[in-house]
């Protein structure tokens, strides 16, 4: 488990599925998001089953946005790299804890696990051009942008 003074963030569990539902097949979240296929919760299931894995295993690992026993969010690494040294980097705040600093705490956490634990060289993140919100909190943490959509964040 990763921890601040405000959230932690730790890997998904099997009472995490309906959670893991509601945000994945959530409209308003789809919107910004590359993947806008409907999943199942036998996907789900099986998808929270082997998040305990090494992130070299299935190239991602997901973490729960926690706040005061709450889940409030979702963060997670995927398309990992281990030659290059390199991930992505997605993150969901639930519409009720969102503008509250939230995601920047959680970001936070993920970049240090991501250089400290990881030993990670490069972060990126795949950002859709009217997503606001989410160009300014990467920007908050010196991603630069290298393509329309792709900042990139190098250690």
């Amino acid at each position: 488990m990763l921890k601040s003074p405000q959230i932690s963030l730790r890997l998904l569990e099997d009472n995490d599925l309906e959670f893991l539902y509601s945000v994945e097949n959530n409209a308003d979240n789809k919107k910004y998001g590359a993947n806008n296929d409907y999943l199942s919760k036998k996907t789900l299931e099986a998808y929270i089953k082997n998040s305990g894995a090494d992130i070299s295993v299935y190239g991602q690992q997901r973490f729960v946005i926690v706040l005061n026993n709450t889940s409030i969010g979702l963060i997670d690494l995927f398309d990992f790299d281990q030659i290059n040294r390199s991930a992505s980097i997605g993150v969901i705040i639930v519409n009720e804890y969102q503008n509250n600093n939230y995601g920047s705490k959680a970001l936070e956490l993920l970049i240090s696990y991501s250089w400290n634990e990881l030993d990670l060289l490069s972060l990126y993140a795949n950002i859709n051009p009217v997503n606001n919100i989410s160009i300014s909190l990467f920007n908050k943490f010196y991603f630069k942008k290298i393509k329309e959509t792709l900042y990139q964040l190098n250690r």
